[in-house]
């Protein structure tokens, strides 16, 4: 067996971050051995059989792809916020799609002077819905609801390792909750004035804090009339931990592909 790695060389070694690692060894995916002070060391022709970087030390596309749960080829970042067909006209003149990137959080550190655009960057990579589709890292889900028995039920129900959940039980709880914690998705519950006037559909949808954002209204039987005309696609309350797990792992595998699944 060759050098072993302590677990920070292996994260900058195969391009994802020291908890990606760390979840593949808990996960029994990476093997790994401990040293007497209770720290994780691997070794990188383990790194390399896996599939997790190639002999050279890149990660390979194939992987992300894999990472991202989409099969065949991997998105590139304006694909995953943009969907199909040509790129937002904001991502024409940045260097990510300029060179066809794959790895615009490796492009990102060399800033707007190197020609990135920064156009979904609104966050640090780590909180970019992107970013953590391609480390397998937990999708955010931000769910707007004032039903404490829902919340009490995702809560539960929900596995930790495929959703980040958050509440609001406002459009300015959800607001505030926005600047520190960047939503893939966002569920709406039609149960809210807000929700079935469109205002807070509207403010979600235009928040650049957010670009990209995937948003859905969970529907109740007696609102069917008043959030039938929004342009979102609904859901049919009540919501259920499998549903969130389900659109969270579609939005993860190929953002727009979710829009879908969810009629």
């Amino acid at each position: 067996m060759g050098s072993l790695l302590r677990t920070g060389e292996v994260a900058k070694l195969c391009g994802v971050t020291p908890d990606a690692v760390l979840k593949w060894i808990k996960k029994g995916k990476l093997p790994a051995t401990r040293t007497a002070g209770g720290h994780y060391r691997v070794s990188r022709e383990d790194c390399v059989a896996l599939g997790l970087c190639d002999s050279n030390g890149d990660d390979p596309v194939a992987a992300s792809a894999e990472r991202a749960g989409g099969g065949g080829a991997a998105q590139r970042c304006w694909e995953y916020f943009g969907g199909p067909g040509a790129p937002p006209e904001s991502c024409l003149n940045c260097l990510v799609y300029q060179a066809r990137a794959q790895y615009c959080y490796r492009l990102a550190e060399l800033g707007k002077k190197a020609g990135h655009g920064h156009e979904f960057c609104k966050t640090d990579c780590m909180d970019c819905p992107f970013y953590r589709a391609c480390h397998g890292m937990a999708t955010t889900v931000l769910v707007i609801t004032r039903d404490e028995a829902l919340t009490r039920r995702l809560e539960k129900g929900v596995d930790a390792e495929k959703v980040s959940l958050r509440f609001a039980r406002s459009g300015y709880e959800s607001s505030t909750l926005i600047g520190t914690f960047r939503p893939a998705v966002v569920v709406m519950d039609s149960e809210l004035p807000e929700v079935r006037e469109g205002s807070l559909l509207d403010s979600i949808v235009n928040d650049d804090r957010i670009p990209g954002v995937k948003v859905f209204i969970a529907s109740r039987d007696r609102d069917e009339e008043a959030v039938g005309s929004r342009a979102v696609l609904t859901l049919a309350a009540p919501i259920t931990a499998e549903r969130i797990e389900q659109l969270a792992a579609s939005v993860a595998a190929g953002g727009s592909r979710a829009a879908g699944d969810a009629a």
